[in-house]
Parts: C-alpha cells; structure tokens; sequence
C-alpha cells in the first residue's frame, strides 16, 4: 500500500489571501517485472496490448475473439505472445 506523505496539516493563506487546499503524496513503487522480450518495440507493443485486453473485450461480428499473440507487419512470420508463459503463472 502506497505511503502517504502528509506534509500540511493545514491549509496555509497564500500571498493574495486565497487558502492552499491539501496536498497529498503517495510514493509509487516502480514495477520490478522483466520484459518479456528483449525487442524493445516488441514489448511497448506486447504491454499496450496486455494492458488494453484487461479493459476491453475483442468482437467480430458480435462474437468475442480471444487474442493470445500478434505479429509485426515487417515480420509476418514470428508471433509474439502477449501474455507470456512467465506472467501467466503468477496469476
């Protein structure tokens, strides 16, 4: 859970009369997981995906598709896995 630092207990007059609202700070803590690849493109790629496919669902047509993998259009035969075998086991 983020820490919260507090450093105002209460609201302070500004020099032209108006009173500063609270500030509130929570330290982030940066996420330790390894790319899953080395490719940077690859892997902006393979995040962004990862992290839109836990807000949306994929249709066509009306049926949900599910999407496991993409492939770059410079090289259409390698297919990457968006949420590899490594993530998948922590869940």
């Amino acid at each position: 859970m983020p820490e919260l630092d507090n450093t105002h207990d209460a609201p302070e007059e500004t020099r032209d009369g108006q009173t500063e609202e609270y500030v509130f700070r929570f330290r982030l803590d940066p996420q330790e997981d390894a790319p899953a690849y080395e490719d940077p493109l690859v892997e902006l790629i393979r995040g962004q995906l990862a992290d839109l496919l836990d807000a949306v669902v994929l249709m066509e047509r009306g049926r949900r598709v599910r999407v496991d993998g993409f492939r770059l259009l410079q090289d259409p035969e390698t297919q990457y896995e968006i949420f590899p075998k490594s993530s998948q086991a922590e869940d």
